[in-house]
């Protein structure tokens, strides 16, 4: 499993602890295992397909978001449980 922490190729604003409160209160939100959830997202980051990847969610925001410090992780982790949600 590709952890989020672990991914590379933009930069990150947030810290790693941040990150896994996030991906905690994510998976908590949705029913689903912090791993799934990081897992999940970690997809949408790294899979390259063209669909959604770490340079493409970085530039998905049209301003500054506080929510989301920025960072292309939980940017990716946003549009996941927007999905869910759905």
């Amino acid at each position: 499993m590709t952890e989020l922490t672990d991914i590379e190729g933009a930069e990150f604003t947030a810290d790693d602890e941040r990150i896994q409160e996030a991906v905690d209160e994510a998976a908590d939100d949705l029913g689903m295992t912090p791993e799934k959830v990081e897992e999940e997202v970690a997809y949408i980051l790294d899979s390259g397909t063209g669909r959604a990847n770490n340079e493409g969610v970085a530039g998905a925001a049209a301003a500054d978001n506080e929510d989301t410090d920025n960072d292309p992780r939980l940017e990716a982790l946003e549009m996941f449980k927007l999905r869910q949600e759905l």
